[in-house]
C-alpha cells in the first residue's frame, strides 16, 4: 500500500524535483559532506579502549 502510494506520488512529482531543481541535490550533497567533516573531523569512530 505505502509502496504503491509512493510510486504514484513519485511518478507525478519525480520529474519536477529531479529536472526542475537538480542543483538542490548537488547542494544537499555538498552540505552533507561539510557537516560530516565539521562534526566528525573526517575520522572514523574510535573504539573505546580500557
Amino acid at each position: 500500500m505505502a509502496g504503491r502510494l509512493f510510486t504514484n506520488w513519485w511518478a507525478k512529482m519525480g520529474p519536477y524535483y529531479t529536472k526542475a531543481y537538480p542543483e538542490i541535490f548537488v547542494g544537499l550533497g555538498i552540505m552533507e559532506f561539510l557537516y560530516y567533516k565539521l562534526s566528525y573531523g573526517g575520522k572514523k569512530a574510535v573504539k573505546n579502549s580500557k
